[in-house]
C-alpha cells in the first residue's frame, strides 16, 4: 500500500525516508481528511522507541505522505536470539514506547518485526503507527475490516472487532515467541487458515530451555484480551522480573567461600599422590585396583597424567563419547623398565617415547562428570556471545579442552561449529549496520578460533563448520549487498575493505574473484569518460578531499554546458524547429529573430549553448541517450549543489564570466562587479580553468536548468492545455549576475528560452 524513498530534504540538509501511500481506492468518503487528521495526532507521540513524523502531506487527494528519520540499521526480523539480557533490553524499550503511546490513545495495531527499527545506536524505533486503518483490504463488510499483519493478528482483529491495547500486546507476543522459538507462532496455508488459528488453536510450548519465557508468552497470547496483560507496563514488568532456571549445581558454580578449601583439598590430594607413588604399580594393577582420578583439575589445557603413565579414565564408542572405565591393563607393557610413559611435567622417559598424541589410544585424562561441565559452560557462554571473550571465561576454551581430550567427541564438536557459527551471525549482524569496524574486528576472532583450533588438533578444521550453511549464506549475501552500494557510491575504500574482510573469514570462497575483478573495474572520482558521440563526462563520488556533498552516490557529469557544437548535431539530425530567445538586455518583441543559432551575439562550437528551453534539453538528453545506449538526464537540485559544495574553488570575479566592468549595458546590472572577465556575453568553456573537480563553468558563464516540473494548476490547464509544466528552474550564475545573484534557483516560465541559460547533463552511472 505504499513506497519508501530515500530523500533529501534540502532546507534541512538531511536525509529522510520519505513515504507515499500508493493512490487510494475506497469506497469511504473523506479519506484523505481522516488520515491526515490521525497522521497530525500520530506525529505528536515524541518519545525516544517512537520514529518521528516530520511532515503529513497529500498531493490532489489521491498520493499521502509523510517523512520519517531515515535509520539505515535494520529492524527486528534480523535480530537473532543470543541471550536473554539483549532480548529483555529490546522488550522493555518496546513496551516503554507502546505504553506511551497507549497513553496518548494511540493504538498501533500493526505490530511487526519489520515495524521495530534501531537507530545508529542501537536503540530501538517504533514505525508505522496507525496506517492500517486507512488499508481498506481485505474487508468481510463495508463498515467492518481486518486490520494488521496475518502472522501478528490479535484474535479480535481475526475477528474484525475492535483493536485496543491489548491487541498490541497480542502482536508483541507473537513477535517474542517467533524470535525465541525460530519460527512463526502458526503457518497456515493461505491467510483464512493463519486468522482461524489465532482465533482457535493453542499456544504452543517453548522449548524446555526456554521455558521460563512461557508465563509471558502466555500473558501476552490469551485468546481473550481480558486475560492476557493488564497494559504494556504489566508486560515490562514480567519482563524486567524474568529470570533463567537455576542452573544445576557444579564444581564450576560452588559459592565463592567454597574454593578456598576445595584447592586446600586438592594440594593435599596431590602431594600424598606424589609421596605414595608406589602404590600404582602393576602389581597393583593386575589386581584390579585403579585410580579414581590422576588429574588435577586446575583449569589448564596442558594437564597431563600424575605418574609414570598408568593413569584411569575410559575408553570412548565411535562417537568419542566415554562408556567404561579403563585401567592400566589396557596398555600393554607401557610401564616397563621405566620407559615409554610421561612423566607428569610433560618431559620424556629415558626410552625417549612421549605419550601417544590425540589420546588415539583411548587415553582420557576427562572424566564424564567434567566433560558434561565443560561443554554446559561452554554452552552457556554460546548463548551470551562470549565465544573467545574474555580471557578467562568463553566458550572455546571449554570446547577445545574437551576435543584435545577426545577429539572425535561429538557434541564437542558440535559446538565447536556452534561458535563459527556464533560468529557468523555476529559478522552479518555487524555489516548489516554497516559497522565494518567492528566487524573487522569479529574477523580477527574468527581467524584465532581457526588458529587456537588447528593448534590443538588439525583434523578438527574438518569439524569447524558444520551446520552452518545457513550463517555462511547470510553473511556472503549482506556483504555482497553491502560491496554492491559501495560500488554504486564509487567508495573503492569500502568495496576493498569489505572484500578482504569476507576473504578472512571465508578463505578462497568463490566469489572473491569476481567481487575482486568488479572491484578493479571500478570508475574513480575524477576519471573522464568519453562516449560514442565524444560527450567528456567527470566522474564524481560522495566525498571528495573529506568534504561530504549532498546526496550519498556517484555520477559522472559533462565536464561543461553542452555546447553549441554538440547541440547543433542533435538539432540538424531531428529538424528540431527553431524557438524564439528571450533577452534581458534587448527587446523581446514578437518578431524578435533570436534563437540558438543567433542569440544576439557571436557563437562558436566551443561555446555553452543558450537559447534553449527546458524542454528542448530534455529532448537533447533523450537522443544522446539513445545514440549512445548510456542514461543522460538534467541534473537533480541536490546533484547540483553537490557538484558546487564538493569544490574548493570558491567563487571570484575575474576567474569565471560574470557580469563586471566588461558588461555592455549597464542600465541593466547596476551592481555590477568591479573585475573584467574579457567576455561581456558567453565565453568559450575553456577561457577560464577547471575546478578541482575537473569541471568548467559551475561558477558562471551560463545558467543550468534542473530537473524538476512544477505543474499546471487546474485554471491554467485549460487555457495552456500542451504546456507539461507551468514552470521549471534553473541554477547558478552566468554571464550577467551581478553581486546581488548569489546564484539561487528560479522557476522560468515552462517553454521560455533566454540567451543567458544553458544546460549540463548527468551521466546516471547507476542505470549502466
Amino acid at each position: 500500500m505504499s513506497v519508501v524513498f530515500l530523500a533529501y530534504q534540502e532546507s534541512l540538509k538531511r536525509e529522510v525516508a520519505l513515504k507515499v501511500m500508493r493512490p487510494i481506492v475506497t469506497d469511504e468518503e473523506n479519506v484523505v481528511s481522516r488520515f491526515m487528521q490521525e497522521a497530525e495526532i500520530i506525529a505528536k507521540l515524541y518519545h525516544p522507541n517512537i520514529v518521528s513524523i516530520y511532515e503529513v502531506g497529500h498531493v490532489d487527494d489521491d498520493w499521502l505522505f509523510y517523512s520519517m528519520p531515515y535509520l539505515e540499521n535494520g529492524d527486528l526480523s534480523t535480530y537473532t536470539y543470543q541471550d536473554d539480557e539483549s532480548l529483555q533490553e529490546i522488550l522493555v524499550s518496546i513496551c516503554e514506547g507502546m505504553a506511551y503511546a497507549h497513553n496518548q490513545g494511540v493504538v498501533h495495531r500493526d505490530l511487526k518485526p519489520e515495524n521495530i527499527l534501531f537507530d545508529q545506536h542501537g536503540h530501538v524505533q517504533i514505525a508505522d503507527f496507525g496506517i492500517a486503518l486507512t488499508s481498506g483490504q481485505n474487508r468481510f463488510t463495508k463498515d467492518s475490516r481486518i486490520i494488521g499483519s496475518v502472522h501478528y493478528m490479535s484474535p479480535e482483529q481475526a475477528q474484525s472487532k475492535k483493536a485496543n491495547e491489548k491487541s498490541d500486546i497480542y502482536g508483541l507476543g507473537v513477535i517474542l515467541y517467533e524470535i525465541l522459538s525460530g519460527r512463526p507462532l502458526f503457518d497456515e496455508d493461505n491467510d483464512l487458515s493463519m486468522m482461524m488459528a489465532h482465533v482457535t488453536k493453542p499456544v504452543p510450548q517453548l522449548p524446555s530451555t526456554l521455558s521460563h519465557w512461557q508465563p509471558i508468552i502466555e500473558g501476552c497470547l490469551a485468546k481473550q484480551p481480558k486475560e492476557r496483560f493488564k497494559s504494556m507496563q504489566d508486560l515490562q514488568k514480567a519482563v524486567e522480573r524474568l529470570s533463567a532456571n537455576p542452573k544445576q549445581s557444579s564444581v564450576f558454580n560452588w559459592p565463592k567461600l567454597l574454593w578456598p578449601a576445595v584447592g586446600l583439598m586438592l594440594v593435599l590430594g596431590t602431594i600424598w599422590l606424589l609421596t605414595n607413588s608406589h602404590y600404582f604399580t602393576q602389581d597393583h594393577a593386575a589386581d584390579g585396583a585403579t585410580a579414581s582420578s590422576g588429574r588435577v583439575t586446575n583449569g589448564d589445557q596442558g594437564n597431563q597424567p600424575l605418574n609414570n603413565g598408568s593413569v584411569a579414565g575410559s575408553t570412548a564408542d565411535s562417537e568419542g563419547n566415554t562408556d567404561r572405565p579403563i585401567s592400566t591393563a589396557d596398555f600393554e607393557d607401557s610401564n616397563e623398565a621405566g620407559t615409554g610413559g610421561r612423566q607428569g611435567d610433560g618431559s620424556e622417559m629415558s626410552g625417549g617415547e612421549t605419550e601417544p598424541q590425540n589420546n588415539d589410544l583411548g587415553l582420557y585424562l576427562l572424566s564424564a562428570d567434567e566433560i558434561s561441565q565443560l561443554l554446559q559452560q561452554a554452552q552457556t557462554n554460546i548463548n551470551k556471545n562470549q565465544l573467545t571473550t574474555p580471557a578467562d571465561d568463553n566458550a572455546l576454551d571449554d570446547i577445545l579442552l574437551v576435543l584435545k581430550d577426545q577429539p572425535r567427541h561429538a557434541r564437542g564438536l558440535e559446538m565447536l561449529s556452534e561458535v563459527m557459527a556464533g560468529y557468523y551471525q555476529l559478522l552479518y549482524q555487524a555489516i548489516n549496520k554497516n559497522d565494518v569496524s567492528q566487524a573487522v574486528k569479529l574477523a580477527d576472532a574468527v581467524s584465532e578460533v581457526r588458529h587456537r583450533t588447528i593448534l590443538v588438533n588439525d583434523a578438527l578444521m574438518a569439524h569447524l563448520e558444520m551446520d552452518t550453511e545457513l550463517e555462511r549464506s547470510l553473511l556472503v549475501g549482506v556483504v555482497v549487498e553491502k560491496v554492491k552500494a559501495a560500488q554504486a557510491k564509487l567508495n573503492s575504500k569500502q568495496t576493498n575493505r569489505l572484500i578482504r574482510l569476507l576473504d578472512q573469514v571465508m578463505p578462497g570462497h568463490d566469489l572473491i574473484d569476481d567481487l575482486l575483478a568488479s572491484s578493479q573495474n571500478m570508475l574513480k572520482a575524477g576519471q573522464v569518460l568519453t562516449d560514442s558521440q565524444g560527450i567528456k563526462t567527470v566522474v564524481v563520488t560522495p566525498q571528495h578531499n573529506d568534504k561530504r556533498g549532498s546526496i550519498n552516490y556517484g555520477l559522472a557529469v559533462t565536464m561543461s554546458e553542452i555546447t553549441y557544437g554538440q547541440f547543433d548535431r542533435f538539432s540538424q539530425a531531428t529538424k528540431l524547429p527553431l524557438k524564439r530567445c528571450k533577452s534581458e538586455l534587448k527587446s523581446n518583441l514578437l518578431f524578435s529573430q533570436r534563437n540558438y543559432t543567433k542569440p544576439g551575439f557571436r557563437v562558436s562550437d566551443d561555446m555553452p549553448v543558450v537559447c534553449v528551453t527546458w524542454h528542448q534539453a530534455n529532448q537533447y538528453a533523450s537522443w544522446l541517450s539513445q545514440q549512445t545506449g548510456l542514461h543522460y538526464r538534467l541534473p537533480y537540485q541536490s546533484e547540483w549543489q553537490h557538484l558546487w559544495r564538493l569544490s574548493d574553488k570558491p567563487f571570484r570575479c575575474g576567474q569565471t564570466n560574470v557580469a563586471g566592468t566588461e558588461f555592455p549595458d549597464k542600465k541593466h546590472v547596476t551592481d555590477t562587479y568591479d573585475c573584467n572577465d574579457g567576455s561581456p556575453y558567453v565565453a568559450p568553456h575553456q577561457q577560464f580553468s577547471k575546478n578541482d573537480l575537473g569541471l568548467y563553468g559551475l561558477g558562471g558563464n551560463v545558467s543550468e536548468w534542473l530537473a524538476g516540473c512544477e505543474e499546471l494548476g487546474k485554471f491554467k490547464a485549460i487555457f495552456n492545455p500542451d504546456d507539461a509544466c507551468d514552470n521549471n528552474p534553473v541554477i547558478g550564475r552566468s554571464w550577467l549576475s551581478g553581486q546581488s545573484d548569489k546564484g539561487q534557483v528560479k522557476q522560468i516560465d515552462f517553454d521560455d528560452a533566454w540567451t543567458h541559460i544553458g544546460f549540463r547533463l548527468i551521466r546516471d552511472l547507476r542505470k549502466e
